[in-house]
């Protein structure tokens, strides 16, 4: 549980790069006015048209990586939570091989979390759901998993509950789920081999959530997040290639979409099957011209000093921090956090310019390294004032590591991350182009 600050180590590690949970929300900070104007929080938006929903939503949350998207993610899980709907949250990070995925290992991780989503709330699986799921699953690399189940329930004979088909299903799908992370070759023969039976796979996947529904009388709401940290292939893969067979799934669907997936042309296949596509802009912190956005700085500020007071910070620290991280609130905590471990190490008692310019220095090289060299004409563009947010490979490359910023000003635009930025003007010459 996350309590305000007491000590500079406290600052250290109050801001890891973490999304807030539900369990914090506490020290959630109010932004959307900052961000585009509106009148209530984007959580709460996404929450409301799942509730007042009629069908199945298929809502598409676009930003950054560091834009908040996470946070918005758990805060609306909290909401949903809060009012019996059945949630399943899948984090790409923690839930899929985020370096190699598709939409058949999404579907098996889907199908174990409802599967134990039901176990932990005592709701009733009929055989008949396991069946299909057997049916459809059995393939001869997973045959080893049902028959080492079926032989274990043999051997515990009489004492075994009348509960022992859903545990002996728990148990396979775990093991499918498990080889689809971590299996290495082995996980391209089961893609195989399920593949040719997705159909039924979706359609066991459809009757379960149904029965689930009718249980728990609230439809079952599916969150996927963290695509943006996952390798891009297997993400525009899903959302171009595979995203009829991906949304197919019968409850509503909140999916996180990295804005530079979503800016594609290639992606423009998206809005037929997610209608609703919302983006969540970056946090101004500077405007076009390279001054500071007062009032995006004092919303960062006011989110900081909810986990730590002003007292941690030597004047103007926190405020070149903010900056310096051009509105990405996952490199301001990352920020925050190792400029108060360089000064506690440094013996301060407060986060100091020195301590801050040292590491600010060092993480501007890390940026630098986020846009590749077949890039860096379109970097000295952007660095030389060409804001327009263009559509070319370079730009969207250049949104999707992170290397720039799309901002929304009325008229979008944008700029290099202003670490980027400051590395260049201490290192002229450094993208191969004169003056």
């Amino acid at each position: 549980m996350l309590k305000k600050a007491k000590s500079l180590i406290d600052v250290v590690n109050m801001f890891k790069p973490e999304a807030l949970t539900g369990e914090q929300s506490d020290f959630y900070q109010d932004t959307a006015a900052i961000r585009d104007g509106a009148s209530f929080e984007f959580h709460y938006g996404l929450y409301k048209r799942i509730v007042e929903s009629t069908g199945y939503e298929r809502l598409l949350v676009i930003g950054h990586g560091g834009s908040g998207k996470s946070t918005e993610m758990n805060m609306l899980k909290k909401k949903l939570s809060d009012k019996q709907f059945p949630v399943i949250h899948l984090k790409a990070m923690s839930d899929l091989d985020f370096n190699n995925f598709t939409y058949i290992d999404i579907f098996i991780r889907i199908v174990e979390k409802i599967a134990n989503y039901a176990y932990e709330n005592s709701l009733t699986v009929h055989d008949r759901l396991i069946s299909a799921f057997e049916g459809a699953l059995s393939t001869k690399s997973t045959k080893e998993y049902w028959d080492r189940e079926t032989g274990a329930t043999v051997e515990a004979g009489a004492s075994v509950s009348a509960s022992s088909p859903f545990m002996k299903f728990l148990s396979v799908i775990a093991k499918i789920s498990a080889s689809l992370r971590f299996a290495s070759g082995f996980k391209e023969e089961i893609r195989r081999e399920i593949k040719p039976r997705m159909d039924d796979v979706i359609a066991a996947l459809n009757a379960f959530i149904e029965d689930i529904n009718s249980q728990a009388s609230r439809k079952v709401v599916i969150i996927i997040d963290e695509l943006e940290k996952c390798r891009q292939e297997s993400v525009r893969k899903l959302f171009v290639e595979d995203v009829s067979t991906f949304s197919g799934i019968k409850a509503h669907m909140t999916v996180a979409c990295p804005i530079g997936v979503y800016r594609s042309a290639d992606a423009a296949v998206l809005t037929g099957f997610f209608p609703v596509h919302k983006t969540i802009p970056m946090i101004k912190t500077h405007d076009i011209n390279q001054r500071p956005d007062t009032q995006g700085v004092g919303v960062i500020k006011e989110l900081v000093l909810k986990r730590a007071d002003d007292a941690f910070f030597e004047e103007n620290v926190l405020e070149t921090i903010i900056i310096k991280a051009g509105g990405s609130l996952r490199d301001t905590c990352y920020l925050l956090s190792e400029c108060a471990f360089e000064s506690y190490m440094n013996d301060k008692k407060k986060v100091d310019m020195v301590s801050a310019d040292r590491i600010l220095k060092e993480f501007a090289v890390n940026v630098f390294y986020r846009a590749r060299y077949a890039y860096y004409s379109r970097v000295n563009e952007i660095y030389r004032g060409d804001h327009d947010p263009k559509q070319d490979e370079a730009s969207l490359e250049l949104l999707y590591s992170g290397a720039a910023f799309e901002y929304d000003g009325g008229n979008n635009w944008i700029d290099l991350h202003p670490l980027l930025r400051q590395y260049i003007q201490n290192n002229p010459g450094v993208l191969g182009f004169d003056g």
